[in-house]
């Protein structure tokens, strides 16, 4: 019997004992009261009657009557004296009948007299079976209509404690636990959260708690604070083109190229049956493509790519060199002889022209340096004075002559300013240029821009420069695009897997392995890896880290418009979601903007320090390519991976044995792993340059190959 339930009966049996005249229960068999005697004896314990049952009230009113049926009454007169408890109620017959109803005060009034006139029956089982008439022993208060009431009353708080232990909700936030169950966080400890920021129950339904540290925050706000958040410059998008490798591709049919990926969309240029093109980027069943000055949109099925194209190519590649030996020429690739995209809109007016600032074509050209001599030079968006004017440049100015040299409006760039000035104010030759490697560039003045790039027509007059393009969003996206094919797969805790599973830490720490970059394992360690920006100025392809109450518990990868992809839960896996900017503490910028920090224009320039070596590869073989047409038709394999090649930079490699974006050092350079082809396997790297012709010279060779750092 319960403790609760033990207090009860005690009450019970003292009221019991008090209220039984002391005469009754002494009475010997036979023995009569007279009605005066009854009623004196009967004042002296009336008193101590009502004061027990007080005291039994105090403790649960209701529950006496349910004590009673438990059969507690016919232990209590055995409490009060040992063996006459169970006799005397037998004896009494009918004349005790009458004190019954004295006893129980106002409340047996209506049953006793029943039970005792009209029908002995109901006093019989009181001696003879105390279990039966274990609902009439205690004082003539319990009747039958409220015995029934008071054993539910007395099982339902027994049942109910426990209804919900076993609906126990999961997945609860610290403050919808508090609300639940009215709990109060100790002070000086914090909950230990789950991977979603929810409440970790033990079994006894208690939340897991942890004591905090002196230095630990204790709230999102000290958390920011504790660290150094960099306020990103304004980034100017770049408006350069870069190189990528070629990928032959020839129309099935005559065709049209369009302005958009729907066929329903201007058509900016034709190209006919066996015509050539180069796949810049594949999309949803649609290939950016360029030919010529064309550059647009084409269905997958509408041209032909890979095996299939190697007859066409070989043909045009055959007629090619054997009209360049005809005319006593160099042979320079197939293109006058396939056909190429005829133009249907001007490309300064084709909004599908700077899709993506990608070409096979060369990008970068050497420097061929000018100063000016007038007192303040205009740069023109055309060839003549009637034009506008997108630029300035003061006296002994520094810029770089890209075409019409021989002309009376030269094409020039400098800093950001691209344009036509007249020839007859600027000074070029050997004896500029060897007055500028002298003094070095950065001590000459540059062009003041009037006109941003992209409003300037005069921009792409010529896509190359002296110096490539940036990719910008490009390598970000890649990352987005290679995350998002895992949607769909498992949430698995402790995971790393993307196909088999992963929590949020080890589903990143696997995409950015892919592309080079090496994160810590879970995501308050990845916190603090990268840049810290704030979360408004994050870009795709960047981590952004979500707390509650200065505790860094999940990690998601942002994919730009307000969209994460992210290991959410075991609910959920692998999803695109909505960036949860109530928790979101910052991001992490682990993706090098600048691209190129250790690029450079020559590949024998050693600029890899002692302490950037790091774990030895092994003795590669070396080749050398560059974008025309003999390095990168489809024989040799060489594909595009929408990144540019850049001289002192790029290789091609097998991503099994060296994956994307990673550094290596060759013969003291630093080098990234940026392109690929289908004949690079092993332990085989080509080296990008610029032209075919140093592209033969180089030749093969082999070289030990380490990572950087």
């Amino acid at each position: 019997m319960k403790l609760k339930e033990l207090k009860k009966v005690l009450a019970f049996s003292v009221a019991a004992s008090m209220a039984v005249p002391g005469s009754v229960w002494a009475a010997a068999p036979g023995d009569q009261l007279t009605p005066e005697a009854y009623e004196g004896s009967v004042a002296v314990e009336a008193d101590a009657l009502q004061e027990s049952e007080e005291q039994a009230e105090s403790i649960e009113e209701e529950s006496v009557p349910e004590e009673g049926t438990e059969g507690s009454a016919p232990e209590t007169p055995e409490e009060g004296t040992e063996e006459p408890v169970p006799e005397t109620p037998e004896e009494g017959t009918e004349e005790p009948v009458p004190e019954t109803p004295e006893e129980g005060t106002e409340e047996p009034v209506p049953e006793t007299p029943e039970e005792g006139t009209e029908n002995p029956t109901p006093e019989t089982p009181e001696g003879e079976n105390p279990e039966e008439t274990t609902p009439e022993v205690p004082e003539g208060e319990g009747t039958d209509t409220e015995t029934p009431e008071g054993e539910e009353t007395g099982e339902t708080p027994e049942e109910n404690p426990e209804e919900p232990v076993q609906e126990e909700p999961q997945n609860e936030t610290p403050e919808a636990y508090e609300a639940r169950t009215g709990y109060v966080l100790p002070e000086g400890y914090q909950y230990v959260l789950d991977e979603n920021g929810c409440v970790i129950l033990l079994e006894n339904g208690s939340p897991q708690i942890e004591a905090v540290s002196e230095e630990t925050p204790s709230s999102n706000e000290e958390l920011v604070a504790d660290e150094q958040i960099v306020q990103l410059p304004v980034m100017v998008e770049d408006f350069r083109f870069w190189t990528v490798a070629r990928k032959y591709a020839f129309a099935v049919n005559d065709i049209e190229i369009k302005e958009e990926m729907n066929q329903e969309s201007r058509s900016i240029g034709s190209l006919e049956k066996d015509g050539l093109c180069y796949i810049l980027k594949e999309e949803d069943g649609w290939l950016y493509v360029e030919s010529g000055r064309v550059r647009g949109f084409v269905q997958t099925e509408q041209v032909v790519t890979g095996d299939a194209a190697q007859d066409l190519l070989t043909k045009y590649q055959e007629q090619a060199k054997e009209k360049a030996a005809a005319e006593d020429a160099e042979y320079t690739g197939i293109e006058g002889t396939a056909p190429m995209a005829k133009e249907l809109v001007p490309w300064m007016e084709n909004n599908a022209f700077l899709y993506l600032r990608a070409t096979v074509n060369r990008t970068v050209v050497d420097k061929d340096y000018a100063v000016t001599t007038a007192s303040l030079l205009n740069i023109r968006e055309g060839k003549g004075t009637n034009t506008r004017i997108v630029g300035t440049l003061p006296q002994g100015s520094l810029c770089y002559i890209l075409a019409d040299k021989d002309q009376d409006w030269v094409y020039i760039e400098s800093g950001d300013v691209r344009g036509f000035i007249s020839r007859q104010y600027i000074e070029y030759g050997d004896s500029v240029k060897a007055a500028v490697e002298q003094a070095g560039e950065e001590s000459y003045t540059t062009a003041d821009k009037l006109v941003e790039p992209g409003d300037n027509q005069a921009c792409y007059y010529t896509l190359t420069s002296v110096k490539s393009g940036v990719p910008g969003g490009e390598v970000r996206s890649f990352v987005v695009d290679f995350a998002s094919q895992f949607i769909g797969n498992p949430y698995v805790w402790g995971g790393t897997s993307l196909t088999e599973g992963a929590d949020c830490s080890g589903f990143v720490q696997s995409i950015y392995k892919e592309y080079g970059v090496e994160l810590p394992r879970v995501a308050a360690d990845q916190a603090q890896y990268g840049t810290k920006i704030a979360v408004e100025d994050a870009q795709p392809g960047d981590l952004i880290f979500y707390a509650r109450d200065g505790y860094v518990y999940h990690v998601v990868i942002y994919a730009g418009n307000g969209k994460t992809i992210e290991a959410k839960g075991t609910k959920y896996g692998i999803v695109q979601d909505d960036l949860n900017t109530a928790n979101a503490v910052w991001a992490t910028r682990v993706l090098d903007d600048t691209n190129y920090v250790y690029s450079s224009g020559d590949i024998a320039e050693v600029n890899a320090t002692e302490d950037m070596y790091g774990e030895y590869l092994g003795n590669y073989k070396l080749t050398y390519y560059c974008s025309c047409e003999l390095c990168c038709d489809v024989e040799t394999g060489i594909t595009a991976t929408g990144t540019p090649v850049v001289e002192g930079q790029t290789i091609a490699v097998d991503p099994s044995v060296i994956p994307y974006g990673t550094q290596v050092i060759i013969n003291g350079h630093v080098f990234t792993a940026e392109d690929c082809g289908g004949a690079i396997k092993g332990n085989r790297i080509d080296i990008y340059v610029n032209d075919h012709d140093k592209a033969n010279a180089l030749g093969v060779n082999y070289a030990d190959i380490y990572l950087v750092k």
